[in-house]
């Protein structure tokens, strides 16, 4: 493990702070490297640090020109660190940002821009599995005009606007969603602006709900790399090119055929055009009394102890890459249990309890913990979670109609919440009743409301209402919701889908005539006999 001396800050990218270093050598020859340290919150998430430190075996094998080399790793206390060599020049995001200034930037520097990126991400497909995570701020241009790609072992996160569609619905992506992210790039160099702007929020949104087949071809863009664009953006993996060397090598031939001849040499006479008064952080000095690194074998006898770590268990694998989290959760601390009964203080005098201090506050109970996350998830999500307010509005009152309490109009909400997230995840455009598999991944640790979803996933179509308010009023909500796919539904459409509803066995009758006055629509409605009666 070797030492080093931080002189300066140069940048902070999503996961870890990046400094300009230098190294001591044999005989007290020093040169400059760049270290970096991983952010707090990362640093304590365990498998993420394996990741991050794991980047240096990519390193063992042969050097190659488009990926930055990992010269050494360690911690330094708890917080992992590793040590890359300089490149001097400029992030990918400084070159985007000077573009949506309206930077000139020619068709064939910017295809071969990203048809290096694309070579160096091809090398680390091939060393491992997949980057998880490409960012403009992973991606170095030398002023001598090298693209290099640096390698996060795996460990990064995507946020909007670089995640991709399955990212954005819930579901894992491989190396396919690297194919998607160099599109974006590509993509955000010809345009001037990046696919998916705005707020993360609605950034996350438009990527749920995206679709190729809706773009409108940029100015200037030739049709045959614009199809292959729209290849390495489709929402579908399946449609993608099917690894990231397919797609260099479809890029590398565009320009081969188009006869765009450019090398390193164009790249560092556009970086001088772009940055013509950028210094080189070199010329500013090594010297100052900067602070001092000695990092420790990264596998050490004893690792240290910190909080807030989950380990997986033996056997278990890790997923390609994972969902991405829309809002960190901090739980609240536990409750104490409460001291056993004490005769003396059960007979405190009124004097005494006015000093006492007030009551702890309980803590939120799991229930409404996931309550408020699944709002949150779907307020999110768009798409087909749009419908959840209705959902809930309407199975609130099908309960209360019935005759429910607050304990089963309290699960009977939570199961709706899930269920429509569940919905979002299977069909992400349109809310239809999702398969019993996919509710089961959303509920464990909560086997009341897996049960009543089962209950009302697994009704037949030839089946009576399910036993149960809560389980009568998700149901009821569901049909309606699926029938009508409208977040306020007009009166007509209303009563005229709530006049199909009365012939589906499964639906209770009660329930219905809730949604009818929920909505507004109870006078519209025939009367139905029931065992010769009739009613409303």
């Amino acid at each position: 493990m070797g030492t080093y001396r931080i002189v300066r800050r140069l940048a902070v990218n999503p996961v870890a702070e990046v400094f300009l270093a230098r190294s001591t050598g044999p005989g007290g020859v020093e040169s400059p490297v760049v270290l970096e340290r991983l952010l707090p919150g990362f640093a304590r998430d365990v498998t993420f640090a394996d990741l991050f430190l794991g980047s240096a075996r990519t390193s063992t094998g042969p050097a190659h020109a488009n990926v930055v080399r990992v010269l050494d790793t360690g911690l330094r206390g708890e917080q992992p660190c590793r040590v890359l060599e300089l490149v001097d020049g400029e992030q990918l995001g400084a070159l985007l940002a000077a573009r949506a200034r309206g930077m000139v930037i020619g068709l064939r520097e910017m295809c071969f821009i990203v048809l290096q990126v694309a070579e160096g991400m091809a090398r680390l497909h091939q060393a491992r599995a997949c980057h998880r995570g490409l960012h403009p701020s992973h991606v170095w241009i030398s002023r001598s005009g090298e693209v290099k790609l640096v390698d996060t072992g795996g460990a990064s996160r995507s946020d909007p606007p670089y995640l991709t569609p399955e990212q954005a619905r819930g579901r894992p992506a491989d190396g396919r969603g690297d194919v998607f992210r160099l599109g974006l790039i590509l993509y955000e160099l010809l345009a001037g602006r990046p696919l998916f702007g705005g707020s993360p929020p609605e950034a996350l949104h438009h990527i749920g709900a995206f679709d190729e087949h809706g773009l409108e071809p940029l100015p200037g863009c030739p049709p045959s790399l614009w199809a292959v664009l729209l290849r390495a953006l489709a929402a579908d993996p399946e449609a993608r090119f099917r690894s990231v060397r397919a797609f260099a090598d479809t890029l590398k031939g565009f320009l081969e055929e188009r006869q765009l001849g450019v090398d390193h040499l164009d790249i560092a006479n556009l970086f001088a055009r772009v940055f013509p008064l950028r210094r080189s952080p070199l010329e500013a000095g090594m010297d100052g009394p900067g602070e001092e690194l000695c990092l420790a074998d990264r596998t050490p006898a004893r690792p240290p102890v910190m909080p807030h770590i989950v380990r997986m268990e033996p056997g278990r694998r890790v997923q390609a890459e994972p969902p991405p989290v829309l809002y960190p959760v901090e739980l609240p601390p536990p409750v104490e249990p409460p001291p056993p009964p004490d005769a003396a203080l059960e007979e405190e005098s009124e004097e005494d309890a006015e000093k006492s201090p007030p009551p702890r506050r309980q803590a939120p109970r799991p229930r409404e913990l996931q309550s408020k996350l699944l709002d949150e998830a779907l307020r999110l999500a768009g798409g087909s979670a749009e419908v959840a307010p209705l959902m809930v509005r309407l199975t609130r009152r099908c309960v209360t109609h019935l005759g429910g309490g607050e304990g089963e109009e309290a699960l009977a909400v939570l199961a709706a919440r899930t269920l429509v997230l569940a919905a979002r995840l299977e069909t992400p455009r349109r809310f239809a009743l999702p398969s019993l598999a996919r509710v089961r991944t959303l509920v464990e640790g909560f086997p009341e409301v897996g049960e009543l979803l089962a209950t009302v996933l697994l009704a037949g179509r030839d089946s009576g209402p399910p036993t149960g308010c809560a389980a009568r009023a998700v149901l009821c909500a569901a049909a309606f919701v699926a029938q009508v796919q409208s977040v306020r539904p007009g009166v007509v459409e209303s009563a005229r889908v709530l006049g199909r509803l009365r012939e589906d066995p499964r639906l209770a009758l009660a329930a219905l005539e809730a949604l009818a006055a929920e909505l507004g629509v109870s006078a519209m409605l025939p009367a139905v006999t029931v065992g010769g009666a009739a009613a409303r």
